[in-house]
């Protein structure tokens, strides 16, 4: 039988350490607008009721509540909590049952801690005590909606990816922005659940009883002799190019579609809650920008076969094998271009328009060939030394063993 989830847990309130450093600071800020108080008690002006002094305090209790969120996930997630997930890996503990240290999940101490914040605000400072509570929550489902990617559960990353920037379309006032968050919710604990289910992470592997000395596989350490060289206790450039790798593996093209159709939608969201007006040149800009990231990825390390005057007096001017790394972002400078020149003609619909430029963008670069793992093993290059060694003499690296 499935056992009730626990709605309380003791080890969930926060670190004496924690409450003095905000008691402490609280009452230092306190202490200071009394003392400005006394100091201009001869002139008309209430220090505690001015808008600035409740912006101060306001900064305050929503820091304080971050704070909280930011302990309540990385102290009780196993996937930020290295030594712990690895001593839940060698224990018998399945999903089943309830996490040792505590549950991830909200319990009523956590509306406890939040309850005083809010009850500071209203009683005390006289401001919104929703404020913390917001502070909280929007930062307890960021760093679970993260979570759910560094531990790949994509399905539902991706479905509260749609669901985040619905948040601040205009037409989601009133009851369909509580309806979403309420979805947002759901779809998040759920994957959350998935997640366990799917313990251990062996992509988060930290645990050293089936690696190396220092947790990394053997077919992934550098080849290295002790005392050669003056730095550290490997051979360097080219041994560590040459040396094994893990694989690198393409993102697959559903992948690369729904990525690309997260980003045409955060696109259109920030466009339509902001107001903005038509932008084409960012359109090419980021075309651009994107361009040359992946040709940083591509190129950075190798070179082509000759250089530029070496193509000229051979009559190679184009070497296919390593020109091809050229043509993706070549299409999406022109895809750019492309898109700019719609979204200038598209009038009241620009919003739409960039939406679906930015995602057709996204998808050329994603799925524009050739692989990084492909380009790496077949491409026409050469390895270059890091800029660290080039201007050092490979001969005084490497000396004679």
């Amino acid at each position: 039988m499935k056992r009730p989830l626990p709605f309380h847990c003791q080890a969930v309130w926060p670190p004496a350490a924690l409450v003095a450093l905000f008691a402490i600071g609280y009452c230092v800020l306190t202490a200071g607008f009394q003392f400005i108080q006394f100091k201009m008690r001869n002139m008309p002006i209430d220090i505690g009721a001015m808008e600035e002094t409740k912006r101060i305090y306001q900064f305050f209790l929503g820091t304080a509540a971050v704070v909280y969120a930011l302990y309540r996930v990385w102290r009780f997630h196993p996937a930020c909590n290295h030594p712990y997930r690895d001593w839940l890996r060698m224990s018998p503990w399945t999903s089943g049952q309830p996490l040792p240290l505590g549950p991830i999940h909200l319990v009523w101490q956590d509306a406890a801690v939040i309850g005083v914040l809010a009850a500071v605000a209203i009683w005390h400072v006289r401001i919104n005590p929703v404020l913390p509570v917001i502070a909280f929550g929007l930062t307890y489902l960021i760093l679970l909606t993260i979570l759910l990617g560094v531990t790949r559960r994509w399905p539902w990353f991706l479905a509260a990816g749609f669901l985040w920037p619905a948040l601040m379309l205009p037409s989601a006032e009133g009851w369909p922005r509580i309806v979403v968050i309420l979805v947002l919710i759901l779809t998040i604990w759920e994957g959350q659940r998935k997640s366990l289910q799917a313990f251990p992470w062996l992509f988060l592997n930290n645990f050293k009883g089936t690696q190396g000395v220092d947790g990394r596989s053997c077919l992934n350490m550098e080849i290295g002799l002790k005392g050669v060289g003056d730095g550290p206790s490997y051979l360097g450039w080219p041994y560590r190019v040459l040396s094994p790798k893990i694989e690198r593996r393409a993102i697959p093209a559903v992948i690369s579609f729904f990525v690309s159709a997260l980003a045409g939608w955060w696109t259109y969201c920030i466009v339509k809650s902001s107001a903005a007006v038509s932008t084409p040149g960012l359109i090419v800009v980021f075309g651009l920008m994107a361009a040359s990231i992946r040709l940083l990825i591509y190129c950075s390390g190798v070179a082509p076969p000759v250089n530029v005057w070496g193509r000229m007096t051979s009559g190679r001017i184009l070497i296919p094998g390593f020109d091809k790394v050229f043509l993706t972002p070549l299409a999406v400078v022109l895809a750019g271009e492309m898109g700019g020149i719609a979204v200038r003609h598209s009038g009241s619909r620009y919003a739409a328009v960039e939406s679906c430029v930015i995602a057709l963008l996204g998808l050329v670069l994603l799925t524009g060939g050739p692989t990084l793992r492909n380009w790496t093993l077949t491409g026409q290059l050469r390895f270059r030394p890091t800029p660290s060694l080039q201007g050092r003499n490979q001969n005084q690296m490497l000396r004679r063993v």
